[in-house]
């Protein structure tokens, strides 16, 4: 939890997660599982196998999975994920053992989009816009593809009595891909495309008319019609227009993906030594090399016979995508639009004293890691001809972190706990370039982040009373955040705020600092020998804490002679904004009935308050209430600007979840045992948001304005939704 010691790694200020693969460490036994619900998946399958050691000083674990839906709860959500686990173990004599695990975890799922109230007022919660029927049956266009096997080998050594070497070294390879269309000369096929939807034509004084003293607009009535009828993706239509091409069988539709290629080879070695009998060391080198590929993979040209690798926006050189292959035509399978690694080598050390005596326990470590990042251009990219392709600056970044912390135990049920730590860290990798996909530049302002983190707690361990009372505070300053997104009015001619139409940007937001700052309680008390109740609290304030630093990087901009075409927007006021994807508050209370038959069961009420929207940035600059001639925008006083830009609150909802289960021995062997236990989670199907973020496309005062003129807003907010009723059962067996 939190900075507390980590035997295995340094670790962060939100704990450290360990899974122990080494096959000797598994109960020996057999277990089979089959579950069913209505979530994201609907079974599941599972069976286990551990052997434990035998004669030989042999161990061996096994274990297979499978998910699948063809529908989860939201619309056109399918789901296929398969798992595979083996861990063999030879202890090769007292001091020395060996073990090798292999992972493999393969995923498929549909994805479900997120909505805007226009579309949720029409179509409802589970409404999901990325699929359509083709030949009967549902078809998503943005299905996310994972498959990542992993191979680790490690060695124990025990050194002697008081020390102990563990090392490790793991390849990891494998794909992740996000799939979704692309179009050239074509429409956009996605059914809640801005022009659409009914609030396109509401927007427009030319549609409305009088029609036997009514007055109406047809547009936006034929436009609603059509999306409550229908409002899903029309695959067939998209075949048709290939088949119908013009381009001499080049598709005017293609389905492609954003395709990851990640190699990784990590190596460890970690010692645990007892010093004395109040004194131990745990310390530990570490190396990662990670090779990223990234590229646009073709993936189903949709009845046409060839895609042509240009970008449609652009003309002449700046339109193709490779340089050094101009106008490629390219088929099912090729690599086309993007493509680049991301190369990264981090190496770090870290050491850890812990002290413990009769009243106090203590602890101290500290940890060095050096970061190097490169980007490597495969293709010359039109707009960025001389700054694409190739290899980018090495960027090197050197870290350093120290933690401590002290458990004072006033007596042994009654305990005070304090946890400090101070840590620096290197950018993200995806967020150190400006634009990974087209060029080399590098982000402004890059520099590692600084995180404080604080804490101290009181505990009291009873027979019947558990409880933890925690207050923390933690700052991460100085980090960045990179969004993509078409907006509008920003420039012209290269004159910021002049009113372009359409540019299709990076925005770069550097310099942020976080605050979070709160207090924590959890709470389990056994009434009676079969009947508990247990509660948790937390309070906090998880804010944005200064005004960072807003760049917008417009390809369209660029040029021979300018090659970064970035702008400043200067300071974007984000000071005391929430953080989204949070509640700042969440409530828990729950009991809990076992019977001494070995059936048990629960129900508890989770409260959620305070959780905000994902604010737009670049609203928040100057940019958005001056006009191009510098002057403010008519009608934008504090006033009105303050209401327009504050913060959306999401509406707090409450949950209540009912869990039970049963077991049987079916024979005198203890292990061999049958049972079930199921759920119900949210049993009043209460609605409620999830998160959101808002649209950056209405960039200034006027445009915004303009969006909400009449209640019917082409570009507001989109959402996320939680979901309703669910159920999960689950039946197993242990031989």
């Amino acid at each position: 939890m939190g900075t507390t010691p980590s035997d295995y790694t340094f670790g962060n200020i939100l704990g450290t997660q360990e899974i122990n693969t080494r096959a000797s460490f598994y109960r020996p036994g057999n277990r089979i599982t089959f579950s069913g619900t209505n979530t994201n998946y609907s079974y599941r399958a599972m069976a286990t196998h551990a052997s434990g050691f035998n004669s030989k000083g042999w161990a061996y674990t096994l274990s297979a999975s499978r998910r699948w839906a063809q529908e989860g709860y939201f619309e056109g959500t399918d789901y296929s994920a398969n798992s595979f686990f083996v861990s063999v173990e030879k202890k090769i004599n007292d001091k020395h053992s060996l073990n090798l695990t292999s992972i493999l975890a393969q995923n498929s799922r549909g994805k479900s989009s997120p909505n805007t109230q226009e579309v949720t007022d029409l179509k409802g919660v589970e409404y999901n816009s990325y699929w359509g029927y083709q030949n009967g049956k549902k078809r998503n266009s943005r299905d996310k593809d994972i498959q990542e096997p992993m191979l680790i080998l490690s060695h124990y050594w025990k050194l002697n009595e008081n020390n102990r070497l563990n090392t490790n070294v793991s390849y990891q390879t494998g794909s992740i891909g996000n799939s979704r269309f692309d179009y050239t000369n074509g429409n956009n096929p996605d059914p809640t495309y801005y022009k659409k939807l009914p609030s396109y034509f509401l927007n427009d004084p030319a549609n409305f008319t009088t029609i036997d003293g009514v007055i109406r607009n047809l547009p936006a009535e034929k436009a609603e019609r059509n999306f409550v009828n229908d409002g899903q993706i029309n695959w067939n239509a998209l075949y048709a227009a290939n088949g119908k091409s013009t381009f001499g069988g080049r598709s005017i539709f293609a389905l492609y993906q954003d395709r990851t290629d990640d190699d990784q080879f990590n190596a460890n070695s970690i010692l645990t030594s007892s010093l004395s009998d109040n004194i131990s060391l745990n310390a530990g080198v570490s190396f990662k090399k990670l090779k990223s590929h990234n590229f646009q993979y073709l993936e189903d040209l949709l009845g046409g016979q060839f895609y042509l690798d240009i970008d449609q926006f652009y003309v002449g050189d700046a339109s193709q995508s490779d340089l050094n292959n101009p106008n490629r035509e390219v088929g099912e399978g090729d690599t086309y639009g993007y493509n680049y690694n991301l190369n990264a080598t981090v190496a770090d050390a870290f050491s850890q004293f812990k002290f413990s005596y009769n009243k106090v326990d203590f602890y101290v470590a500290q940890s060095f890691t050096r970061t190097q990042y490169q980007r490597e251009g495969l293709y010359k990219n039109g707009i960025y001809a001389n700054n694409s392709y190739g290899d980018s600056e090495k960027l090197n970044f050197e870290n350093f972190g120290f933690k401590g912390g002290l458990t004072y135990k006033i007596t042994g049920r009654h305990l005070l706990s304090f946890n400090g730590a101070y840590l620096t860290k290197a950018p993200n990798l995806r967020n150190t370039f400006t634009n990974a996909r087209l060029n080399n530049n590098i982000t402004p302002d890059l520099e590692s982040e600084n995180v404080i983190s604080m804490d101290a707690s009181y505990i009291i361990r009873a027979p019947k009373l558990k409880a933890r009372i925690t207050g923390f505070m933690t700052k991460i300053q100085n980090t960045r955040e990179i969004s993509f997104y078409y907006g509008e009015s920003l420039f012209d001619e290269d004159v910021v705020g002049t009113g372009n139409d359409n540019s299709f940007i990076s925005e770069i937001v550097t310099g942020i600092n976080k605050k979070n700052i709160g207090a924590e309680l959890g709470i389990e008390y056994q009434i009676t020998s079969t009947i508990k109740i247990n509660g948790a609290a937390s309070y906090g304030q998880y804010i944005i804490d200064n005004n960072p630093n807003l760049y917008v990087n417009d390809d369209g901009q660029a040029s021979a002679t300018n090659s970064s075409p970035i702008t400043s927007f200067g300071k974007t006021y984000l000071k005391d904004y929430k953080q989204p994807g949070m509640p700042q508050q969440a409530y828990s209370l729950g009991l809990e009935y076992r019977s001494p038959k070995f059936w048990w069961i629960g129900a508890n009420a989770n409260y959620l308050a305070d959780s905000y929207i994902d604010v737009s940035n670049v609203l928040r600059t100057d940019n958005f209430t001056l006009s191009p001639n510098g002057v403010p925008y008519d009608g934008s006083d504090e006033e009105t600007v303050r209401k327009l830009l504050k913060q959306e609150k999401f509406d707090s909802f409450t949950l209540v979840n009912l869990v039970g289960g049963k077991s049987w021995r079916i024979s005198k062997k203890n292990r061999n045992i049958f049972g079930f236990f199921a759920s119900i989670n949210n049993i009043f199907d209460i609605e409620y948001k999830t998160g959101g973020f808002e649209q950056s496309r209405k960039a200034t005062f006027q445009d915004l304005q303009g969006d909400l003129a009449t209640g019917n807003r082409s570009f507001g907010p989109k959402y996320f939704y939680g979901y309703g009723r669910t159920y999960f059962l689950n039946f197993y067996l242990n031989l």
